[in-house]
């Protein structure tokens, strides 16, 4: 496999007021920031899909890579724009794996353990579970059904990640909940969209350090 990770940054971020997730303050940079960091500890290639102004993105020397699905087609819009910009690089990515910009404690062996999940079976999407949970959008996408999502989105009543992925060959890989300095157990996949849980965030990262 080929694989190149996308950090999904093309939310509305309509339970945080309005504000940009990806620009909040996080530690002592952006949350995005901090979500790069940990994406290219694990891989290579690291570009960004947003549909925002680019030139805010620019200090990540990454690619960025804006839907091009009418209207607000949600992650999968994204998902679709990562295969197409993996497609058409000079020398072409098999698979792409996408993150989420509001999830800053998602696992550090994500990719490999993706990759395991499906080494034996590269046209299967890998996806990530904990708590017997998917997380759809952490996933490790074949770029060869891009064609496939994009005729899926054609039909604005599709929408929905889980349901695309259980139409295709797939595998979840299990990830555990971890337990934290305090002994609180969290979710690798804990999630901000309001500002109480960006709190919470701040704080479970303050403790971890």
């Amino acid at each position: 496999m080929r694989i190149a990770g996308v950090i999904l940054a093309g939310g509305q971020s309509s339970r945080m007021g309005g504000q940009d997730k990806a620009m909040l303050p996080f530690g002592n940079h952006r949350l995005i920031d901090h979500v790069y960091e940990r994406l290219a500890r694990q891989i290579d290639t690291v570009a960004v899909n947003s549909n925002g102004d680019a030139s805010r993105l620019a200090d990540l020397r990454a690619s960025v890579i804006p839907d091009d699905v009418g209207g607000f087609a949600g992650p999968l819009a994204g998902v679709l724009a990562a295969m197409e910009w993996a497609a058409g690089e000079a020398t072409p990515f098999s698979h792409v794996v996408t993150v989420a910009a509001d999830t800053p404690f998602f696992p550090e062996d994500l990719v490999d353990t993706l990759r395991r999940s499906i080494v034996d079976a590269p046209d299967h999407i890998g996806v990530a579970s904990s708590g017997n949970r998917l997380h759809p959008v952490f996933a490790l996408w074949p770029v060869f059904l891009k064609a496939d999502l994009r005729r899926w989105l054609s039909d604005e009543t599709n929408r929905r990640v889980v349901t695309w992925i259980e139409g295709h060959p797939h595998r979840v890989a299990e990830f555990p909940v971890v337990a934290t300095q305090s002994g609180v157990p969290l979710d690798p996949f804990f999630n901000i969209n309001t500002p109480q849980e960006l709190t919470t965030a701040r704080q479970q990262w303050t403790a971890a350090r």
